[in-house]
């Protein structure tokens, strides 16, 4: 079984002028066309048994993928389709919208972005969020990460961050997006102390060195365990990212240093995170 538990739709429609020019920035690779259609995404996914798919909403960056055209999406095979909310604590509708698109959209989890949406973690504005999905076991999927927008602060992006919340929340389900990059070994000790806090590999594989690396750290430190598969698409393919993850140990060349063992990389790929996360 392959899970996907990170993917995106939107098309140009959905994204501000000055976040689709800084969005060429985004892999250094390939160019990466940061629209899709639904119809595109469905075939994307076409090798996966289960995907999340993400709304977005960041007043700061003027970038808006609707929780109701995602939720019409997800209607399309919810057999498959996972949809999860976005919800911005600058908004000052955003609890009301919060409960709507839970109750009447009937979305299953939550995207969140303190470096897209230009807040701190802790902030106040974010605690009724928090406190929802506790409730009401949405499970948090939240960009730790840097990112492309040259106004997107770094400073609420660092996953050190995220460790307040899970504090103050200890039965809130936490994803940390793509391993917390550059800040991996933040957040390993992170996914490592707090048992409801995952890491997501997203967004990884296209840059192997760091990704072995990453690697690596987890399988010494233990934590192969908290680690979930995910594409980031359109950014990659599953297909592209199942391959670069069995090929992490490619970049060694031969060289005489320790190899990930395929093994783990292979259980976090094929394994059903669905109950680890509330959404079996």
């Amino acid at each position: 079984m392959v899970v996907d538990v990170h993917t995106h739709v939107g098309t140009l429609e959905h994204y501000g002028p000055s976040f689709l020019a800084a969005s060429r920035i985004m892999r250094s690779d390939t160019k990466v066309p940061l629209a899709t259609s639904l119809d595109e995404h469905y075939q994307a996914m076409r090798g996966v048994d289960r995907v999340v798919v993400l709304a977005f909403h960041s007043l700061y960056l003027g970038a808006h993928v609707p929780n109701d055209y995602v939720a019409d999406y997800v209607k399309r095979d919810p057999q498959k389709l996972i949809g999860f909310m976005s919800i911005d604590p600058n908004d000052p509708g955003a609890v009301p919208e919060m409960e709507r698109a839970f109750f009447d959209l009937g979305l299953r989890g939550m995207k969140m972005s303190p470096i897209y949406q230009n807040y701190a973690p802790m902030d106040p504005r974010a605690q009724p969020i928090y406190r929802f999905a506790q409730e009401h076991h949405l499970p948090l999927l939240v960009h730790s990460a840097t990112t492309f927008p040259r106004t997107a602060p770094l400073k609420f992006a660092s996953p050190i961050l995220m460790e307040d919340v899970a504090i103050a929340y200890p039965d809130l389900v936490i994803i940390l997006a793509h391993l917390g990059h550059p800040w991996a070994a933040d957040t390993m000790a992170i996914i490592r102390k707090q048992p409801n806090v995952y890491a997501d590999l997203s967004g990884l594989h296209y840059r192997p060195w760091q990704l072995y690396n990453f690697l690596m750290l987890c399988h010494e430190w233990g934590v192969m365990d908290k680690l979930l598969y995910a594409s980031d698409y359109p950014v990659a393919t599953p297909e592209e990212t199942i391959k670069g993850l069995l090929g992490v140990n490619a970049v060694l060349g031969g060289a005489p240093l320790p190899q990930v063992p395929l093994e783990a990389v292979e259980k976090i790929i094929y394994r059903d995170p669905l109950p680890l996360l509330g959404l079996a």
